[in-house]
């Protein structure tokens, strides 16, 4: 195995890429710093105190790595609510929600 070397970042979304060789294969890390989005939906849940719930309101912000690698792209296509429920009520996912309340 190879070291990391940097090959791209992506200043709007906070990713970097790497890309390492091994061997006959080439494999490419993505890291994302989750830090901006975490305090963005911190904030954005803080406005929610004291208004009603409602339909059509944003419940989450999640990194689109993160999405991917969860299923919840794959839930949200085939409209999987309770898989969705599942996930955005989740204690360990709670710093991606921007709003209070139960999904």
């Amino acid at each position: 195995m190879g070291d990391w070397v940097f090959f791209d970042q992506d200043p709007e979304t906070g990713t970097m890429i790497w890309m390492m060789l091994d061997g006959d294969k080439t494999v490419f890390r993505i890291d994302q710093n989750v830090d901006p989005i975490l305090e963005a939906n911190a904030e954005a849940e803080k406005l929610t105190q004291g208004k009603r719930f409602g339909d059509w309101n944003r419940i989450a912000s999640v990194p689109l790595r993160l999405v991917e690698k969860t299923g919840l792209d794959i839930a949200t296509s085939m409209r999987d609510q309770r898989f969705i429920s599942k996930w955005m009520n989740d204690g360990d996912n709670a710093k991606f929600r921007t709003s209070r309340g139960r999904v």
